[in-house]
């Protein structure tokens, strides 16, 4: 238990132990399977050598064979002492006869081989049978089969082994026979023919003796005719199913088209075999063998159990070996994990991860040790870097209070980029559009702008070898403090190497910079009234726009006007122009009024331009209070959409901007106050045309309103006068009365607002081209 316990505890010990009894056994397996692979292939190999090489042999005896039979059988063709008396065309007399059958009789016993001799004389259609066809003997039936079959019209294969079978067993052979008819013509015209029957142990037999294959009472070998026929001996042993056998004979001949083949073929009752068979020249025959696949490889067998023996020895071996190779490996790393358990180990509650062996125990410490030291560098990294930005932003803003000395100890102790002996100057850099790039920016990539910005403004003045040293003010800019090299003269390039600073910038981060620089200055103590300086020079990008380059020389003429020329006949003008709703005059106004700013001072620019937003604001207020209903207008944020623009240039259009709004809803409100002023004046003349005394300056007067003004209006509307409209108002309705009522013509004039009857009569008869007294006759007649 207390092994198995020791064990337990070594986790990388056992996955030492484990992984290399694995790798032994892995080699070995493979090894063994590669040589064991090998060695069956070249057994094969050789097996199918001797095979060809036996099957050669076959071919060699059998064709050899065939030309012994085929001599014997042209001897006997061309022996006139057998001819003639026996095949000739003429009667022959008994004893020629009974003298050439005992020659042949003596030439049949004078070769073992032979079975039998059929002469059959085609022109007297007589037979003459020797041996076992002769007649009363036992195979003397075949005779009169044989004969049939030399006389059908189509010769059968002369000078050719043709295996006869009579006697009905299944793929047997009584004899094989050799024919020669009369001619070599392939028509049979009543031909007389000789024919040599030889034994089929004869062929059998001499197949057995060259038979030197494998494991020859496992194997069988037989021959195939040229019509897919198996000649069997009767005597073949572990035959295989012969019509699976004649499928793979076609399947392996179809696939290559040489005349010996080799493969192997599982067997549905003999399991797996080894076929080989070649192609004969002996009347187009094949010569089969068939051997058990392992009865060929029966040595590869033995081999395989050898090397299994071999392999589990090894092996065992192996492991014994693999134990004291583990142990003595294993002593470093038991000796790395004491030291790390004494100085304070991970348990697995505290492990990120599971502790799966020594290694990932020993990692785990490591981790958290490398994290700790990690965050403790980043730490003191980061303290460093907030006391150097500190002391860095303290010389900005106190530089006075810093002597030579101290100032030269900051720069070697927080390796600032300056150089204490000057000369010196400082350069603001602000981001154009500054709230929508902090919108779209986060805080890391605003850091990663200003890291860009002082590393490329380091390279371009590198050459000049001026240091520059970045710090980051906190708010919309940046401040670049150059120091050292040509700034010791009169640098005349300065704006364009800024310029290239700008380009560079705006190229590859897509952020546009506006700079401005101060006056060059010997002493350290004066970077404080620089910084002062050049961030004032900055606000006069208000005048010159963006990726603009303010420098000292450029902005000196504002910086000392600080006058306020402002023009009190502009601001009327433009109070009036908003009253009367001119927008050009407005826009113009506008311009007249700021165009004296670019001169000016920036607070007097400032100053000027709320001053203009609060013409705007008092104007629209007026006119608001002689209204009836306030214009939709909402100016209470203008002033500080003015001071959120960065331009003078954005600030006149947000003003036109806003004095078009202006312009638009004045121009809809005038027209909605008149076509309800037009709607009220015909409201009281539709319901009040009957009264005799309405007039333009009664309705004026019900209105609150002059007549001159209700005149002009509803002319301008109407394109009629208001006595116009009501005289039109009037007559239409003496019209509907004439035509539906029965008042007298007078009734009907007091009844629409007519004193004079003259009057009425002259007005109806220019509106409809007659009086009302014929207008009404007309209209009954009608």
């Amino acid at each position: 238990m207390r092994m198995l316990h020791f064990y337990k505890s070594k986790r990388y010990l056992l996955r030492m132990l484990l992984s290399i009894s694995i790798l032994l056994v892995m080699l070995l397996s493979l090894s063994s399977a590669v040589i064991h692979y090998s060695a069956e292939h070249r057994v094969l190999q050789m097996q199918q050598e001797a095979n060809r090489k036996v099957m050669n042999q076959i071919n060699h005896n059998l064709t050899f064979m065939q030309e012994i039979i085929n001599n014997i059988a042209l001897s006997l063709y061309n022996d006139e002492r057998f001819y003639f008396p026996l095949m000739s065309t003429t009667e022959q007399e008994d004893i020629d006869l009974i003298y050439s059958v005992n020659l042949l009789n003596k030439a049949m016993d004078s070769q073992s081989f032979l079975h039998s001799i059929l002469v059959y004389n085609g022109h007297s259609d007589k037979s003459y049978a020797l041996g076992p066809l002769a007649d009363r003997m036992e195979q003397s039936y075949m005779t009169g089969r044989l004969v049939d079959m030399i006389k059908k019209p189509d010769k059968l294969p002369q000078l050719q082994l043709i295996p006869m079978n009579f006697s009905g067993r299944a793929n047997a052979v009584d004899f094989f026979s050799v024919i020669i008819y009369e001619s070599f013509t392939s028509m049979n015209d009543r031909e007389s023919a000789i024919v040599l029957n030889v034994k089929p142990e004869w062929v059998f037999d001499n197949l057995a003796v060259v038979n030197g294959f494998s494991a020859p009472n496992e194997s069988s070998i037989f021959l195939m005719d040229n019509d897919g026929r198996f000649i069997l001996s009767g005597d073949e042993k572990n035959l295989p199913e012969l019509n699976d056998l004649s499928y793979a004979l076609k399947n392996d001949q179809s696939s290559h088209d040489e005349s010996f083949g080799f493969f192997s073929h599982k067997f549905d009752h003999q399991g797996k075999t080894i076929v080989s068979y070649l192609q004969m020249g002996v009347s187009g025959w094949k010569v089969i063998s068939v051997q058990p696949y392992n009865a060929v490889l029966g040595g590869i067998s033995q081999m395989r159990e050898t090397f299994t023996i071999v392999i589990i020895s090894f092996l065992l071996l192996a492991v014994a070996v693999s134990f004291a190779l583990a142990h003595k490996l294993y002593r470093p790393i038991e000796a790395l994990l004491s030291r790390v358990t004494r100085h304070g180990g991970v348990s697995n509650e505290d492990a990120r991860e599971p502790i799966r062996d020594e290694f990932a125990y020993v990692g785990n410490v490591y981790g958290r040790m490398a994290e700790k030291l990690v965050v403790v560098t980043d730490e003191k990294e980061k303290q460093k870097e907030i006391v150097r930005h500190s002391y860095l932003r303290s010389i900005l803003t106190g530089s006075s209070s810093f002597s030579r000395h101290q100032l030269e100890t900051c720069i070697a102790k927080y390796e600032m980029k300056l150089d204490p002996a000057g000369p010196f100057l400082v350069v603001v850099v602000k981001i154009d559009d500054y709230a929508a790039v902090l919108s779209r920016t986060s805080e890391s990539e605003r850091q990663l702008y200003a890291f860009a910005t002082a590393n490329i403004a380091g390279e371009i003045l590198a050459p000049l070898k001026i240091s520059c040293e970045m710090i980051d003010a906190r708010s919309d800019h940046l401040v670049l403090l150059l120091s050292g090299g040509a700034l010791g003269s009169e640098l005349l390039e300065l704006p364009n190497l800024l310029q290239q600073l700008q380009d560079i910038v705006q190229q590859y981060y897509k952020i546009s910079l506006s700079l401005s620089f101060s006056e060059i200055e010997r002493s350290h103590e004066a970077i404080t009234e620089q910084y002062t300086d050049a961030l004032h020079y900055a606000m006069y990008k208000i005048l010159f726009g963006r990726r603009s380059i303010i420098t000292p020389d450029l902005v000196r003429a504002n910086v000392a006007h600080t006058e306020n020329n402002g023009s009190s006949e502009a601001e009327k003008k433009l109070t009036e122009a908003i009253k009367t709703n001119d927008l050009n005059a407005m826009e113009a106004c506008v311009k007249l009024l700021l165009a004296p700013l670019h001169e000016c001072h920036y607070d007097r620019i400032i100053h000027g331009v709320l001053h203009v937003v609060d013409v705007i604001k008092t104007t629209i207020r007026e006119i608001n209070q002689n209204r009836i209903s306030a214009l939709p207008i909402d100016l209470s944020a203008l002033s500080r959409q003015v001071l959120d623009q960065e331009t003078l240039s954005d600030i006149s259009a947000l003003l036109q901007s806003t004095l078009l709004d202006i312009h638009e809803k004045r121009r809809g409100a005038d027209q909605d106050t008149n076509s309800a002023l037009i709607d009220a004046i015909k409201d009281i003349i539709e319901t009040q045309y009957a009264d005799m005394n309405l007039s333009l300056q009664g309705i004026s007067a019900t209105l609150k309103m002059t007549s001159a003004y209700v005149g002009r209006m509803f002319k301008q509307s109407e394109l009629v006068s208001v006595s116009e409209y009501l005289n039109e108002v009037r007559l239409t309705r003496a019209r509907e009365y004439l035509e539906t009522k029965s008042f007298s013509i007078k009734e009907i004039m007091e009844l629409v607002g007519y004193v004079n009857e003259s009057t009425f009569f002259k007005l109806f008869k220019k509106k409809y081209g007659v009086t009302p007294k014929e207008y009404r006759l007309k209209s009954n007649i009608g």
